[in-house]
């Protein structure tokens, strides 16, 4: 279809269908989607790069809202219009991740919701499954071994940013591929502990481990041998199985059910306590574990793994320092191992150098060793994980690096940051960067033109990914730092010194605010916040590596706001 018209600035157009009858159950509950995006309006900056790269951030900003929407209200999603459905890992995250940063909890209730009625009887979630009730018994038999934690994990966040204890005393069925009503009926705190019990039954033998299952975030390393399912360990997954725990213990303890949160509490300590026990080898973390029964254990993708030829993984290492997996001593040198094997011009790669192509012959991993296409995870670029570098980044106040990060990941302008980028679409989110190579032999062999930046590297999959209700979130909750939660409002920009006086218009609460930012050396660290003139009071949040975020009463801030025109000035540094 080609829309010609006259001459204009700008054009709107407005498609609306209904693919559902009114009789069957609504779809997903979001009401007038184009009235929440974020209205970020650049006021002003130094007329320098950083400035610059700011204005391109406010640019791209509605058009990774436009994405998320996608992604979420149309699971589909647009290069996969022939198929697909919703990834359980995915929902959990980009279209969680996107309300929270709007502030908008109803629909996270509804689509947890809408997990819990797909939840196996035995506590595991399938791998994906379809959005549509014409479709609902098209769904794996199987899942990934980190699955079981994301519908927990979603949860948790829901009900810190909404404290609606009522939610877990909602009754939803199992899935029974026989209709919709004919599962199990159970509340949703009986549900994630069918989830819990589970995930106690699928540890490694003698630890408090997960085991690795059919595989980990990386959908290319599952493992080719049936056996590895409950012998082997992702470091990722442990710190998503902490991150679970801890995140549900804060959520509970916040509406006040305090003996729960202590034995979800003290169940992450133990995993926490081997993590480092016996995960972290040579002062490394390693990517993965093999408990075979044997005295010695076999790690992959870590300097002491002779197999793989893979030495460095990236992903367990930002997430490790993103959940305080890490102490401050070790996460210095993990971000050296990062700099020096990790890093190319386009951000973060998965591992320092791709996995060997086996031809077709499955040896340890299935798609690593056998996929003829060098991209997404196989080119070792995934714009997922680099946010989540970006996100690590912002926490641990590392506000150069984080601006540079969250920078390379906004197509505007590219060429100019990083420039062995090709011709790319500029508003869309592209799921991963991938470096030109015309087959993986020739990937293996010249792999280190990617650090030197002489090879071109190609925007990956276009719009339908989590990323970027991932990366939307970051602009708003690490770089401008507005983070709401159900009693208070948690205040944590990080942002380069460069960019100090710059002046940003947006939307919180409902009404117009324009935020001043006053950014001393250090980059983060807040000092005060006054909204229109008056100085308001903060609890510090706890962080081991920097001055937490400032927490403000929810009851505070709405009293200082004065009507449709607002001034918050926050002094970070």
């Amino acid at each position: 279809v080609v829309i010609v018209t006259a001459p204009a600035t700008a054009i709107g157009l407005r498609i609306r269908g209904r693919l559902i009858e009114s009789s069957l159950p609504p779809p997903l509950r979001v009401s007038a989607p184009e009235e929440l995006l974020p209205t970020l309006s650049l006021l002003s900056g130094a007329h320098t790069e950083p400035a610059a790269r700011v204005a391109q951030l406010t640019d791209i900003a509605p058009w990774l809202a436009h994405n998320a929407w996608v992604h979420f209200l149309s699971p589909r999603g647009l290069e996969q219009y022939s198929g697909g459905g919703w990834g359980t890992r995915d929902v959990c995250q980009g279209p969680v991740e996107l309300l929270l940063a709007l502030d908008q909890t109803p629909p996270i209730r509804d689509l947890l919701l809408r997990v819990m009625r797909q939840q196996n009887p035995d506590g595991d979630w399938p791998q994906w499954f379809m959005f549509f009730e014409r479709e609902r018994n098209i769904r794996p038999g199987d899942s990934h071994g980190d699955i079981v934690f994301w519908p927990l994990l979603a949860l948790g966040q829901y009900l810190i940013a909404s404290g609606d204890a009522e939610v877990l005393n909602e009754r939803v069925p199992f899935f029974d591929a026989r209709s919709p009503s004919a599962g199990e009926n159970a509340t949703v705190w009986e549900h994630a502990q069918r989830a819990l019990a589970l995930v106690r039954r699928r540890v490694i033998p003698g630890t408090s481990l997960a085991a690795y299952g059919h595989g980990d975030w990386n959908d290319s390393l599952q493992p080719a041998d049936p056996k590895l399912r409950e012998h082997m360990c992702s470091a990722w997954t442990v710190t998503l199985h902490c991150q679970t725990l801890n995140t549900l213990a804060d959520a509970l303890q916040q509406i006040h059910r305090d003996q729960d949160a202590l034995a979800l509490r003290e169940w992450a300590g133990k995993v926490h306590q081997d993590f480092q026990r016996l995960l972290i080898v040579d002062g490394v973390l390693t990517g993965y574990a093999i408990f075979d029964g044997s005295a010695a254990v076999r790690y992959l993708l870590h300097p002491r793994d002779h197999s793989t030829g893979v030495l460095y993984s990236s992903l367990a290492m930002i997430h490790a320092i993103l959940e305080d997996m890490l102490t401050p001593q070790q996460v210095r040198e993990h971000l050296k191992i990062i700099d020096t094997h990790l890093s190319g011009p386009d951000g973060v790669r998965l591992f320092n150098r791709p996995m060997a192509y086996q031809g077709g012959t499955q040896r340890l991993f299935q798609r690593a060793e056998t996929a003829t296409f060098f991209g997404r995870e196989i080119g070792l670029m995934y714009m997922h994980a680099h946010l989540r570098y970006t996100q690590a980044m912002a926490h641990i106040g590392e506000a150069e690096r984080f601006f540079k990060a969250l920078c390379q990941a906004n197509p505007i302008g590219i060429r100019a940051l990083v420039e062995p980028a090709s011709l790319r679409q500029s508003n869309c989110y592209y799921s991963s960067s991938d470096a030109a190579f015309a087959d993986r032999y020739h990937a293996s062999d010249d792999y280190e033109r990617v650090g030197r930046g002489t090879i071109a590297l190609d925007g990956g999959w276009r719009v339908y990914s989590s990323g970027a209700g991932i990366a939307l979130s970051l602009i708003v909750r690490r770089f401008l730092g507005l983070n709401p939660h159900a009693d208070h409002l948690s205040i944590d920009p990080v942002m380069p010194a460069a960019l100090d006086g710059l002046r940003v218009q947006t939307r919180l609460g409902g009404q117009t605010i324009e935020l001043r930012y006053r950014i001393g050396a250090a980059g983060c660290g807040v000092r005060s916040v006054e909204l229109n003139g008056k100085t308001l009071t903060f609890d510090r949040g706890p962080n081991p590596h920097r001055p937490g975020a400032a927490n403000i009463a929810r009851d505070a801030f709405n009293a200082a706001l004065t009507g449709d025109q607002n001034s918050l000035q926050i002094t970070i540094g």
